[in-house]
Protein backbone atom coordinates (compact mmCIF):
# COMPACT_ATOMS: atom_id res chain seq x y z
CA UNK A 1 0.00 0.00 0.00
CA UNK A 2 1.40 3.34 -1.03
CA UNK A 3 0.61 6.40 0.92
CA UNK A 4 1.94 9.40 1.89
CA UNK A 5 4.47 9.41 5.22
CA UNK A 6 2.31 11.24 7.13
CA UNK A 7 0.94 10.69 11.19
CA UNK A 8 -2.01 10.58 12.16
CA UNK A 9 -2.93 13.29 14.35
CA UNK A 10 -5.00 14.30 17.49
CA UNK A 11 -7.44 17.03 17.69
CA UNK A 12 -5.70 19.56 19.59
CA UNK A 13 -8.24 22.25 21.68
CA UNK A 14 -6.22 25.22 21.18
CA UNK A 15 -5.35 25.16 17.68
CA UNK A 16 -8.58 25.20 15.40
CA UNK A 17 -7.38 23.90 12.44
CA UNK A 18 -6.24 20.64 14.29
CA UNK A 19 -9.10 19.09 13.10
CA UNK A 20 -8.77 19.81 9.45
CA UNK A 21 -5.39 18.48 9.63
CA UNK A 22 -6.47 15.56 11.93
CA UNK A 23 -8.93 14.55 8.81
CA UNK A 24 -6.99 15.38 6.48
CA UNK A 25 -4.23 12.84 7.11
CA UNK A 26 -6.69 10.12 7.33
CA UNK A 27 -7.87 10.86 4.47
CA UNK A 28 -4.96 10.63 2.78
CA UNK A 29 -3.42 7.70 4.60
CA UNK A 30 -7.05 5.81 4.42
CA UNK A 31 -5.60 3.13 2.41
CA UNK A 32 -3.44 1.75 4.86
CA UNK A 33 -6.06 2.94 7.44
CA UNK A 34 -8.78 0.31 6.23
CA UNK A 35 -6.09 -2.39 5.57
CA UNK A 36 -4.76 -2.40 9.38
CA UNK A 37 -8.59 -2.09 10.78
CA UNK A 38 -9.78 -4.78 8.54
CA UNK A 39 -6.62 -6.77 9.47
CA UNK A 40 -6.40 -6.58 12.77
CA UNK A 41 -7.09 -9.22 14.67
CA UNK A 42 -8.13 -6.95 17.87
CA UNK A 43 -11.77 -6.55 17.74
CA UNK A 44 -11.33 -3.38 19.93
CA UNK A 45 -10.01 -1.92 16.85
CA UNK A 46 -12.11 -4.05 13.96
CA UNK A 47 -14.91 -2.18 15.66
CA UNK A 48 -13.45 1.19 14.76
CA UNK A 49 -13.39 0.42 11.13
CA UNK A 50 -14.81 3.67 9.01
CA UNK A 51 -17.33 2.57 6.16
CA UNK A 52 -17.89 4.08 2.96
CA UNK A 53 -20.60 6.92 4.36
CA UNK A 54 -18.22 7.93 6.57
CA UNK A 55 -15.02 8.07 4.91
CA UNK A 56 -17.77 10.78 2.17
CA UNK A 57 -18.70 12.11 5.60
CA UNK A 58 -14.74 13.51 6.31
CA UNK A 59 -14.38 14.37 2.75
CA UNK A 60 -17.32 16.79 3.46
CA UNK A 61 -15.83 18.16 6.24
CA UNK A 62 -11.98 18.26 4.90
CA UNK A 63 -13.43 20.65 2.56
CA UNK A 64 -16.01 22.95 4.87
CA UNK A 65 -12.69 23.10 6.97
CA UNK A 66 -10.70 23.74 3.84
CA UNK A 67 -11.96 27.27 3.45
CA UNK A 68 -11.38 29.11 6.85
CA UNK A 69 -7.78 27.07 7.11
CA UNK A 70 -6.56 28.56 3.94
CA UNK A 71 -8.12 32.24 4.96
CA UNK A 72 -5.91 31.36 8.15
CA UNK A 73 -2.80 29.97 6.28
CA UNK A 74 -3.23 33.51 4.51
CA UNK A 75 -3.08 35.88 7.16
CA UNK A 76 -0.39 34.18 8.84
CA UNK A 77 1.90 34.36 6.24
CA UNK A 78 1.74 37.88 6.36
CA UNK A 79 5.00 39.07 8.66
CA UNK A 80 2.62 41.55 10.41
CA UNK A 81 -0.64 40.62 10.10
CA UNK A 82 -2.56 44.24 9.95
CA UNK A 83 -5.90 45.42 10.76
CA UNK A 84 -6.77 46.23 6.91
CA UNK A 85 -5.97 43.04 5.80
CA UNK A 86 -8.66 41.19 8.19
CA UNK A 87 -11.93 42.74 5.85
CA UNK A 88 -10.53 41.41 2.55
CA UNK A 89 -9.81 38.03 4.05
CA UNK A 90 -13.56 37.96 5.91
CA UNK A 91 -14.50 38.49 2.54
CA UNK A 92 -12.39 35.58 0.97
CA UNK A 93 -13.56 33.44 3.49
CA UNK A 94 -17.48 34.34 2.72
CA UNK A 95 -17.06 34.17 -1.14
CA UNK A 96 -15.48 30.84 -0.78
CA UNK A 97 -18.12 29.31 1.69
CA UNK A 98 -21.00 30.60 -1.07
CA UNK A 99 -18.78 29.05 -3.88
CA UNK A 100 -18.34 26.05 -2.08
CA UNK A 101 -22.53 26.04 -0.90
CA UNK A 102 -22.85 26.65 -4.98
CA UNK A 103 -20.80 23.92 -5.71
CA UNK A 104 -21.76 20.88 -3.08
CA UNK A 105 -25.23 22.05 -2.27
CA UNK A 106 -25.33 18.81 -0.26
CA UNK A 107 -23.26 20.31 2.34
Amino acid sequence: IKVPELQLLWDVETRWDSVYFMINHLREMHPAVDFFLSSSDQPDVVKCKINTMEWFVLKDFEEILGVPHVVQQTMSSESLPKLGSTIPNFELFMTAWERLAKKTPRL
